[in-house]
């Protein structure tokens, strides 16, 4: 067959599978301007064929384990940073193989969509605990950074660690020694790690606020 015919049949099934994939896109796109932007940069992108269908597909699925980790969390479970991580990581990778113009633009649309995952403050709602507050901020740091799996793992493990505190049985000493080693591993990591600026010190000041009551709450609740 010629290689111009069979360039326009290709053409021809992508414009075909478009729609599908599209619909595919987050639904939450009317409620939440950045995620209506980020699927019309998408849209953009496979017109252009800055994107093919299978990495667009590929997108949407790391899209929807985002989203499930997130309504999967519930208080006074394990926290999990490890999988949100990795669905944000594979997403930036995807962005990265293509065209510097789109990707920038992508990438834009991705930390605006993450960040709309904070919730909206309500000014009559009591100030969350420092415990809470810091959850928040590890997760916001952790999704706009670039750290490296071990340091999410550690940030993950010094997280649960500080929510173990509530029940824990243990001694006070034994809770004393938990929170400062739990604390000391946090800054370590978010001085050693790929972070924003504004990011980092927002935890940090969680963590000098961060009284011997430990977890206060479990603080990753906070992350919807």
């Amino acid at each position: 067959m010629n290689k111009s015919i069979l360039r326009v049949l290709t053409l021809v099934l992508t414009l075909a599978m478009l729609p599908q994939a599209l619909t595919a896109a987050p639904q939450d796109a009317d409620s939440n301007p950045a995620t209506a932007k980020f699927k019309e940069d998408l849209k953009a992108a496979v017109m252009a064929g800055d994107l093919t269908i299978p990495q667009l597909k590929e997108l949407q699925a790391n899209a929807e384990t985002l989203k499930a980790a997130k309504s999967e969390q519930t208080p006074g479970a394990p926290l999990d940073l490890i999988t949100p991580y990795t669905a944000v990581s594979n997403m930036r990778a995807i962005m990265a193989t293509v065209k510097p113009g789109t990707r920038a633009t992508l990438e834009e649309d991705l930390q605006a969509v993450i960040a709309n995952k904070k919730p909206a403050e309500d000014a009559s709602a009591a100030p969350p605990s420092a415990g809470k507050k810091l959850g928040k901020d590890v997760f916001m740091a952790v999704m706009r950074g670039k750290p490296t799996m071990a340091q999410v793992s550690q940030l993950q493990d010094s997280l649960n660690d500080l929510q173990s505190l509530k029940s824990d049985g243990g001694g006070k000493l034994q809770q004393f020694r938990t929170l400062k080693k739990s604390k000391a591993a946090i800054e370590q990591v978010m001085n050693a790690g790929e972070f924003r600026p504004q990011d980092r010190q927002a935890v940090l000041d969680d963590l000098n606020n961060l009284g011997p009551s430990g977890g206060g709450g479990g603080g990753f609740r906070g992350r919807n």
